[in-house]
């Protein structure tokens, strides 16, 4: 029996935006799910050659911003698994974990351009609901759209993205409106970004 319906959000987070927490939100708000989970991902295998933040610092600032989001918090179970995270392992991972819950993954628009060429997509689509958020400025559709477990969703459109934050911080010209405010202070506090 299927106690609960849980979203997972996977992400490096780095860091987590208004825009992530507006989507988690918008998904439980609009009972797609009952529960977001953020699942930082200590390496994205699509981005091996990218420099990122500590896995503690991401996940201490997905802590922050959903502080006060009920029914969103962030997950280390991507931690222990073998690097690089592929979804299907961890979704596999998740499942066997929490058998009373379905999961379903959430993914931007972009990512979901690329879905193909990710590791068992096919079995992906099989086992799970995909839900595909907006990207502002992108509005291209993948062939693979026409299966009937995804779900595009209509009110939750990012127009940022973690590496304009960053960019934003390194020029000191962000402005308030891309990150929780205690996560901005804990950012500037540990000096992440100026270089």
């Amino acid at each position: 029996m299927i106690n609960k319906k849980i979203g997972l959000f996977f992400g490096t987070f780095d860091p987590i935006h208004n825009g992530h927490t507006e989507v988690a939100q918008y998904i439980v708000d609009n009972c797609f799910s009952d529960e977001v989970w953020l699942i930082i991902t200590p390496q994205n295998p699509e981005k091996k050659f990218i420099k990122i933040s500590n896995f503690d610092q991401r996940f201490k600032m997905a802590q922050i911003a959903t502080n006060k989001i009920d029914k969103v918090k962030p997950s280390k179970a991507e931690q222990d698994l073998p690097i690089p995270n592929y979804t299907i392992d961890t979704l596999e991972y998740i499942s066997e974990k929490f058998k009373n819950y379905e999961f379903s993954l959430i993914i931007g628009q972009d990512n979901f351009e690329k879905f193909k060429s990710w590791k068992s997509h096919k079995k992906i689509i099989k086992n799970y609901k995909i839900l595909i958020y907006p990207r502002l400025g992108n509005d291209k559709k993948p062939e693979i759209e026409t299966f009937e477990n995804i779900i595009h969703l209509k009110g939750a459109t990012v127009d940022i993205s973690s590496s304009t934050v960053r960019e934003k911080i390194k020029n000191k010209k962000l402005g308030k409106n891309y990150l929780n405010e205690d996560v901005l202070s804990f950012i500037i506090e540990n000096n992440l970004y100026e270089k």
